[in-house]
């Protein structure tokens, strides 16, 4: 099996941009939809007719391609929670309307559209010999969550997470501008000292105006101000608007997502025409941060207790509320 560090590299890869149309379509019905309760999810794995999972099974390998295996069993338990909700979100907006890409199916596993999930071929080929006592715990995550999804005045939640924070999570009305109650800013203490909540990347002035055209590419082939510039942040630290070549401003998503940073918690300085971005936290920031959950895990706390911490105001529920 690979090492924790490299583990956590292969999934900060698949959450550094969580796919926003599987997270906020259909953010507000009309009425809230109820899920067929048959138990079977359809996924798209390959272009053509959808494939047809149990829902145990669906859990299985969303959590494994979405958080390391050795993971605590309570935070392995709040993964497998997430993503049974995810999954009957999905459900429910598909039913309420189909994607045509989807050919009928509920989700994809498109991860620049839908989140992670590993075919037991993919989970084979990352944990090798010790698959076996994986997938023991990811079966037991899954069997615990099976009856139980996170929901919001009766519908199941956005189910957000990311790799880790810089020590605060941040609002989905900061990052997405949607105000959405239980996607707030809440504290994750101790995120801020993980080996990988810290990066660092720098460009010379021409590589930076480089990568900031080929995004953006109605910028001016010359400029005579800085080619970055921060304007502002959210209330967590984030970059919130960021000026660039002192015509144009974006979001600090955006400019994170076109120089490839892992989030847009950075912090910006120039020297001798470098450009260095010293980067905190691992993808969007919103919802639970994984090693913060991985930490109170050990610290003895239970999974009800971590999802009631990164998502304040949802409800832990019987599945059968919502099915």
């Amino acid at each position: 099996m690979k090492g924790r560090p490299q583990l956590m590299a292969v999934f900060a890869v698949l959450l550094t941009v969580l796919p926003l149309i599987s997270l906020l379509k259909g953010r507000a019905p009309e009425k809230p939809g109820q899920p067929s309760g048959d138990g079977k999810v359809l996924i798209l794995l390959d272009p053509g007719a959808p494939t047809e999972l149990s829902m145990r099974d669906y859990i299985i390998g969303a959590v494994a391609a979405q958080m390391p295996g050795d993971f605590s069993p309570e935070a392995l338990k709040a993964q497998a929670v997430l993503a049974h909700t995810y999954a009957l979100r999905r459900r429910i907006e598909e039913q309420k309307d189909p994607t045509p890409e989807l050919c009928g199916a509920d989700l994809s596993s498109d991860t620049s559209l839908y989140q992670a999930y590993f075919t037991p071929e993919q989970i084979r080929s990352l944990y090798g010999s010790e698959t076996e006592s994986i997938l023991k715990k990811l079966g037991a995550a899954a069997d615990y969550a099976l009856t139980r999804s996170l929901t919001f005045e009766g519908k199941p939640i956005i189910a957000a997470f990311h790799a880790v924070s810089p020590g605060r999570t941040e609002s989905a009305r900061d990052v997405w501008g949607e105000n959405i109650p239980y996607l707030v800013s809440v504290e994750s203490p101790g995120d801020e000292k993980e080996p990988s909540c810290s990066s660092e990347v720098s460009f010379t002035e021409n590589e930076l105006a480089g990568k900031l055209r080929a995004s953006f590419p109605e910028l001016p082939d010359k400029y005579e101000h800085s080619p970055a510039e921060i304007v502002s942040r959210t209330e967590a630290g984030s970059v919130s608007e960021a000026e660039i070549f002192g015509e144009m401003r974006v979001s600090g998503v955006e400019l994170a997502a076109a120089l490839g940073l892992e989030s847009a918690h950075f912090e910006l300085s120039e020297s001798d025409g470098e450009y260095v971005f010293k980067v905190l936290g691992r993808g969007h920031l919103v919802g639970m941060s994984q090693l913060g959950a991985e930490r109170m895990a050990k610290g003895g706390k239970l999974c009800e207790e971590i999802l009631g911490h990164y998502f304040p105001g949802a409800g832990l529920e019987n599945s059968e509320t919502v099915v």
